[in-house]
């Protein structure tokens, strides 16, 4: 996905940390009870010179207890950290490495610096192992090892001190052990122990990354009330921030055959003295005409808009169906009703009828606002926004005039209603995935002339599910 916008640095420190220790009982309790004295005396090992942090495909080795290192003439405690970019090499979000340089955008996003995590002595057994091992020695007692999957992030502005930022990666390398053992506390169930990992999302108006610890093998539905607890103290509401589809995808950990997200987010908002604006919450992919070989000009649109809704129920985690292709929503579509094949096969353009019955066969609810229902226009597009926060799939239903259909992301407004504005996102265009040429062509807010542009309409205002 794309990067957050900031300029400042992101240290990453992963590594699978092996964590050994001895259970006096093996019930429930015991385990608990092994596992937290083992994770206390792995934190005071993390504290200790034995932890060597290594900048990747790099030759720094970093000493953060005594402040030492490779370079240590370079990075004293006193240089701003900036400087190790001299030694440890950039990771660039794939996207910005393939947007082209013209135009007048200028893309902040952080610096991400990887450090891989080890220990001065070599520990013994199998870092990839993703189970709790259990061997009993002759003292009748049983000693276990498991595999902590470590990935710690900590920001800092170019200028920090480079000496405090070591003390920064000692805490949270230590508070990340510490969330990781209450992570094991919660949901060990008799003797089965789930391996604990990291999730990093972003939150509106937050220019770092809020990092979570979940169990890996256990349900979203199961995470419910851990992620209730964090939106109480918080005060995020009743939209979803932290399921697991929404995670942030920092470079390195980009699907390969990603598409673009959320691309509205480096296009400037509507005056904020002038303006209230309700955005889309959360993520959704960009489809448009053209993409994965389809030739579909002439009728693709709807299917685009029906394509990004269905992304956005995906990454809210509401349904599980991956990145869906014009053939899997043709098949839902002929599996609703047989008199649908006709469209299908004559790749003829989907009406509200036919968008209502894709996206009912992904169990997605949503209203349809048309001359053909009994819903009245016009339609409170704000209260939408700031309620269900879903992406609204917009289409013109004049008979004889040529079609269109577009994804309304976000609404402006203020006391004059001829000034609204609407956020517009583009399915009918036919260009590159390159982020600044979506931005100019494809995106953008539109006033006045974009209604008498539709002349009449239809809205598809699909309905966010209850729960977090």
């Amino acid at each position: 996905m794309l990067p957050l916008v900031t300029n400042d640095l992101l240290f990453r420190i992963t590594g699978g940390i092996q964590l050994e220790g001895i259970l006096n009982k093996t019930d429930e309790e015991g385990i608990k009870a092994g596992i937290k004295e083992a994770i206390k005396e792995l934190i005071s090992k993390i504290n200790s010179s034995a932890l060597i942090l290594n900048g990747l495909h790099s030759t720094l080795y970093l000493w953060p207890k005594t402040h030492a290192s490779t370079h240590s003439s370079k990075l004293t405690d006193d240089t701003g950290c900036r400087n190790i970019l001299k030694y440890v090499p950039l990771e660039v979000s794939r996207f910005l490495k393939k947007t082209t340089k013209t135009g007048s955008f200028r893309f902040s996003f952080p610096k991400v610096i990887n450090l891989q995590i080890f220990f001065e002595v070599k520990t013994h057994g199998d870092h990839n192992q993703t189970g709790i091992v259990i061997q009993r020695n002759n003292m009748s007692r049983i000693h276990f090892k498991l595999t902590l999957p470590i990935d710690v992030i900590v920001f800092a502005t170019p200028d920090e001190p480079w000496g405090k930022l070591q003390d920064q990666f000692l805490e949270a390398v230590t508070a990340q052990l510490t969330a990781m053992d209450q992570c094991i506390q919660r949901y060990t169930k008799g003797k089965t122990v789930p391996i604990p990992q990291a999730f990093h999302f972003e939150l509106p108006e937050r220019t770092t990354l809020t990092t979570v610890i979940y169990p890996a093998g256990i349900s979203d539905k199961v995470l419910e009330p851990q992620r209730k607890e964090l939106h109480a103290e918080l005060g995020l509401g009743d939209k979803p921030f932290f399921r697991r589809p929404m995670a942030f995808h920092l470079p390195g950990a980009e699907v390969p055959n990603d598409y673009l997200k959320n691309v509205h987010k480096y296009v400037p908002t509507p005056d904020p003295d002038k303006f209230k604006v309700a955005l889309v919450h959360g993520f959704y992919v960009f489809y448009h005409l053209l993409q994965d070989y389809d030739n579909d000009t002439e009728w693709g649109a709807p299917y685009r808009c029906l394509q990004v809704v269905i992304s956005w129920f995906h990454f809210q985690g509401y349904i599980e169906s991956p990145t869906t292709f014009i053939t899997m929503i043709q098949n839902k579509l002929m599996a609703a009703k047989d008199k649908y094949m006709h469209i299908v096969i004559g790749k003829e353009w989907l009406e509200a009828e036919q968008i209502l019955a894709v996206l009912n066969g992904y169990n997605i609810s949503a209203i349809i606002v048309d001359d053909e229902t009994n819903v009245a226009k016009p339609v409170d597009l704000y209260a939408h926004f700031k309620e269900q926060g879903t992406p609204v799939v917009i289409y013109k239903s004049v008979i004889f005039s040529e079609p269109k259909a577009y994804i309304l992301l976000g609404i402006a407004v203020n006391e004059d209603p001829s000034a609204k504005q609407v956020l517009i996102l583009d399915t009918m265009y036919t260009g590159t995935d390159d982020l600044v040429y979506i931005i100019q062509k494809a995106v953008k807010w539109k006033g006045k002339e974009f209604w008498d542009e539709m002349e009449d309409y239809g809205l598809c205002l699909p309905q966010r599910p209850e729960g977090v």
